[in-house]
């Protein structure tokens, strides 16, 4: 193994991160996909429970669904945003729309990047890695 793929296997390993997510099939897959990296996952069903536990746990990165109960994601990540502890969190999108236009509604309430459901575990992937290093 070279240096830089023990530095990439280090650094992505063990973090938190909180998953707001109300769909139990999304949620199991990406905990699974999250377990092989031994990250520690911290579940929101709806949106006022992802503020609350992410002003509760500190996660050190976000996956964010936009379709969510009692608050859609989207408000979520504005409401996080206007809290100085989470202004650098990076926050993820997770959303089934595709497109510049859904990628540029998630860009403009503050989430730093998105992924396409299905989510593929190579993406989810490459994405802790560019924004847990």
């Amino acid at each position: 193994m070279t240096e830089s793929e023990q530095k990439s296997e280090q650094t992505t390993t063990g973090h938190r991160i909180l998953v707001a997510e109300d769909n139990e099939t999304n949620l199991t897959l990406i905990i699974e996909m999250l377990s092989i990296k031994n990250h520690q996952t911290i579940v929101a069903r709806n949106g006022q429970e992802a503020i609350d536990l992410a002003v509760s746990q500190k996660p050190e990165l976000i996956l964010m669904d936009l379709r969510m109960p009692k608050i859609d994601g989207l408000e979520v990540t504005r409401k996080l945003r206007q809290m100085p502890e989470f202004k650098n969190t990076p926050i993820i999108a997770l959303t089934a729309s595709a497109g510049k236009e859904a990628e540029r509604r998630c860009l403009d309430a503050g989430c730093t990047d998105y992924l396409a459901k299905p989510i593929q575990l190579k993406e989810l992937f490459e994405m802790l890695e560019k924004y847990l290093n």
